[in-house]
């Protein structure tokens, strides 16, 4: 069975800049994918949406580089596991909270 357009929320991040490595891209722009992630999730609150679709693009050692996240409904711990220790980490208290808010949001529905 495959899903519907409908059922698949998605999000184009791309980022400019030149980067030397993959390590230099993600050390920079960490906050800005997490933030994206986060934004991303909170498209579960309507019940239609089953996945979930981050394609980030960005220009790597001088080379045109893509990649897709991809996030099932059944995944929100990420947002506590991965994304909120980040978040924690720099003190940003008010993206925890909000990680937070929507998680227990997650479970509730």
């Amino acid at each position: 069975m495959s899903l519907t357009n409908t059922a698949v929320a998605t999000k184009r991040l791309s980022i400019k800049g030149k980067y030397n490595d993959f390590s230099d891209f993600y050390d920079v722009n960490k906050v800005v994918i997490y933030k994206n992630i986060l934004n991303l999730f909170s498209q579960f609150k309507k019940k239609e949406k089953n996945e979930l679709v981050l394609t980030i693009s960005a220009k790597i050692k001088g080379l045109d580089w893509e990649t897709d996240l991809n996030f099932k409904r059944k995944e929100m711990n990420v947002l506590v596991r991965d994304i909120m220790p980040y978040f924690e980490q720099i003190e940003d208290y008010e993206t925890c909270d909000k990680i937070c808010k929507l998680y227990k949001t997650l479970q509730e529905s």
